[in-house]
């Protein structure tokens, strides 16, 4: 596997009208890798004419993704607030788990994931009884686009996101802010005797996730408090004050 700035240079390379051995000796690559990113082999099953695409991580064939940074942003948010994805025979499946209270956001959401996947199946299932939605994705490059999937719950394993995941969230800090109080946060008023004033709440049992949500805060000025972890593990990210509440309702937007 190759990292994905040798391919574009590679590419580079074959546009500037050098050949596919003169590319394989200045970069060091076999040259028949060169000539499958010149020319890529993969056809869509049955012969429809789908537009062919190769994955941005792994260079395997897949079907088109439409990852901006701001959706990008928003999707990683999802995931890491309320998401998992498992494992099946020949692909896998990101499920994010909704309040079945805000159907706007359930379906966002759904419009999320079928912009950023145009070519995969999208599914709503209604779980507990109705009190939660299940909105999922299946595609067989789940593990590369969101490569914290590993075995176990997250909070019990080390998160770490790559550099690249990073910059994406440094594009978008909204973005991301706003996937992670959908999926595992709430917008809410608080009231103290006369006074009531709106406040945003993020809680989770992993730190690093924690840490990366206020991360994204410094980076757009939101001011915020971190309660230690309780007795259940649980860190809690609090979002009162007027101007950062002011700056959550514009870019963030209330759950509904």
């Amino acid at each position: 596997m190759h990292p994905p700035e040798v391919k574009q240079r590679a590419l580079e390379l074959v546009a500037e009208g050098l050949n596919d051995c003169e590319v394989s000796r200045r970069l060091g690559i076999p040259r028949g890798t060169i000539r499958d990113w010149r020319r890529p082999t993969y056809v869509p099953r049955n012969g429809a004419l789908r537009e062919a695409q190769t994955c941005p991580r792994c260079w395997r064939a897949a079907k088109p993704m439409r990852l901006t940074p701001e959706d990008y942003a928003e999707v990683l948010g999802l995931y890491l607030g309320d998401g998992c994805i498992s494992t099946h025979p020949r692909t896998h499946r990101l499920r994010i788990a909704l309040d079945a209270r805000y159907p706007a956001i359930i379906a966002d959401t759904k419009c999320l994931l079928e912009r950023c996947f145009p070519q995969n199946p999208v599914g709503l299932v209604e779980a507990h009884g109705g009190t939660m939605y299940f909105v999922s994705v299946y595609s067989s490059h789940l593990p590369c686009v969101l490569p914290q999937h590993g075995p176990g719950l997250k909070h019990k394993r080390q998160l770490h996101v790559e550099s690249w995941q990073w910059e994406q969230i440094e594009q978008a800090p909204w973005a991301f802010m706003r996937g992670c109080i959908r999926s595992d946060g709430s917008c809410f008023v608080n009231r103290t005797g006369p006074y009531e004033y709106l406040s945003y709440d993020f809680s989770n049992m992993s730190k690093a996730i924690v840490d990366l949500f206020t991360a994204a805060c410094d980076l757009v000025g939101v001011a915020y408090r971190v309660a230690n972890g309780n007795a259940q593990g649980l860190w809690d990210v609090r979002i009162n004050r007027r101007a950062s509440v002011a700056a959550m309702l514009e870019h963030v937007g209330r759950k509904r």
